[in-house]
């Protein structure tokens, strides 16, 4: 996991994409590419065809679409897949991996084109024992950059889906609930504060009862009802009440 610190004073965590998963994500990139040229080569080899039997000679003409192609293949295809994705290629999109650059924010046109353009220095090869320069770099490197990655400020992440746990600290009293009426006196603020109530961790048995003692007689009066003994337990129940599909709410 990486920590990163915003402008804004404000921290959040990254978790930095490792050299399996970034290679795993290579090699379905790979056998992306492979299948396109595959396709390429076959509508070449239609359209010779088709040219032949109209006594059409157009000898060579076709090697050097299928090499041209592969050339505009091999150098634009990850900087348009990360473009029109948002930093991500096929592969890292299966594998939930992104580009940002080093502080969190989405890649541009640059960086894409930059980091892309080093790919053929992190293929090559150190002799004489056929180490490839791109995994040495990645290993000796915390956030696993490879050359491309420090010349353009960039790193892959891997996103990560993150449920947050809705927590009700304040427990509603059943009973209490179903004899509150569906039709309730509130509106779109009451309810966030009711939530907000309900949900607060971070206040004391003290204080949370102080505030319910001074907003319940409130509500008990809207809806017509005495003022409740358990003034905790009554702001819980109406938040509860509230949440009923079939409830009605001030607009």
């Amino acid at each position: 996991m990486l920590e990163i610190d915003t402008p804004e004073h404000l921290a959040f965590r990254v978790r930095v994409a490792g050299i399996a998963r970034r290679c795993l994500a290579w090699g379905i990139d790979l056998a992306v590419r492979g299948a396109i040229l595959f396709g390429l080569y076959l509508a070449l080899v239609v359209a010779a065809t088709r040219l032949a039997d109209l006594n059409i000679n157009l000898e060579g003409v076709g090697q050097g679409l299928f090499f041209v192609s592969l050339f505009v293949l091999d150098w634009l295809y990850f900087v348009v897949a990360e473009m029109l994705s948002n930093g991500r290629s096929p592969g890292k999109a299966v594998l939930g991996l992104r580009v940002v650059r080093e502080n969190g924010l989405p890649i541009s046109w640059r960086e894409s084109v930059i980091r892309n353009l080093l790919r053929a220095a992190d293929l090559a090869v150190l002799p004489p024992h056929f180490l490839i320069v791109g995994p040495l770099v990645m290993i000796s490197d915390r956030k696993f950059r490879r050359l491309g990655d420090f010349v353009a400020g960039t790193m892959v992440v891997v996103e990560e889906k993150v449920e947050v746990a809705q927590h009700i600290v304040i427990e509603p009293d059943p009973k209490l609930v179903q004899a509150l009426p569906k039709s309730l006196p509130l509106d779109h603020d009451d309810l966030e504060a009711l939530e907000l109530f309900v949900r607060r961790e971070q206040m004391s048995e003290a204080r949370r009862e102080e505030l319910a003692e001074i907003v319940a007689p409130e509500y008990a009066r809207r809806l017509s009802m005495p003022v409740p003994k358990d003034a905790t337990r009554f702001l819980a129940a109406l938040w509860k009440r509230a949440q009923d599909p079939g409830r009605s709410v001030r607009r």
